[in-house]
């Protein structure tokens, strides 16, 4: 986010909202930067104080914001809700320097519904990948859609306890070629059980966005992110699934 605090406390400070909710703006701000990130009532209160938003007793500041639920609290202190992050972008003005516009991500590539109320560095790859294809950066949208498989892939053999599968010998993960050979149980691999088209679309996918990534003369097109849409969103869908991190 290129917009700094002190210039995104000035726009806070002119919103029409409670302590409460400027706080979780704050918060929102921060979220950007590190998604999921915990700040206590303590810290809160006093970036409103520091900043001149507003003053509130760190107690009173904790039980408004557990009013509006649309935090999680934990010992760390407070962290936005999924679905709280579009709601607080929606308090902004549509236009903020470094920060990215509003969109309906309903009608984006991979359709919000597909990826809401995840992990927020899932959440915020998603939001990439369907800014760039409205945006026509296609190449973009097929390196983030690569990153997301490759993600997700990732998630879904942790979730299984299976991780060692995809670890070469001093622990690091594999490439994302051999992440999709394992994740599709080829050359006597195990799998993930996926379904047979969602292998074809995830086989594909990886295709593009490695040719979006390494070819130094390939330049993506739209139709080259159309045709892989549907298979996306299936296999997409198919790894939250069975990494446990949809809703």
């Amino acid at each position: 986010m290129h917009l700094s605090l002190e210039d995104f406390c000035e726009l806070v400070k002119g919103l029409e909202k409670t302590n409460a909710e400027k706080a979780l703006a704050l918060l929102w701000y921060h979220d950007r930067k590190q998604p999921d990130l915990a700040m206590s009532a303590g810290q809160l209160t006093r970036l409103l104080g520091d900043h001149h938003i507003g003053t509130a007793n760190s107690t009173a500041l904790a039980g408004a914001i557990r009013r509006t639920r649309l935090a999680s609290e934990r010992t760390a202190g407070f962290s936005l809700k999924p679905g709280s992050r579009k709601l607080i972008r929606d308090w902004l003005p549509s236009h903020l320097e470094g920060v990215q516009p509003v969109m309906d991500h309903a009608s984006g590539f991979l359709p919000e519904a597909v990826w809401r109320s995840n992990r927020g560095y899932v959440e915020a790859v998603c939001r990439e990948l369907n800014g760039c294809f409205r945006a026509a950066f296609y190449n973009s949208a097929a390196v983030m859609l690569r990153r997301l498989l490759e993600t997700l892939i990732i998630e879904a053999y942790e979730h299984l306890g299976r991780e060692n599968e995809i670890r070469d010998a001093g622990g690091n993960y594999f490439m994302l070629v051999d992440l999709v050979e394992r994740a599709c149980g080829e050359k006597g691999h195990a799998g993930l059980n996926l379904g047979r088209d969602a292998k074809a679309a995830l086989k594909e996918a990886r295709q593009i966005g490695n040719w979006a990534a390494h070819a130094r003369r390939f330049i993506a097109h739209a139709s080259d992110l159309t045709k892989l849409q549907s298979g996306a969103r299936l296999v997409v869908q198919e790894l939250i699934q069975i990494a446990g991190i949809g809703r």
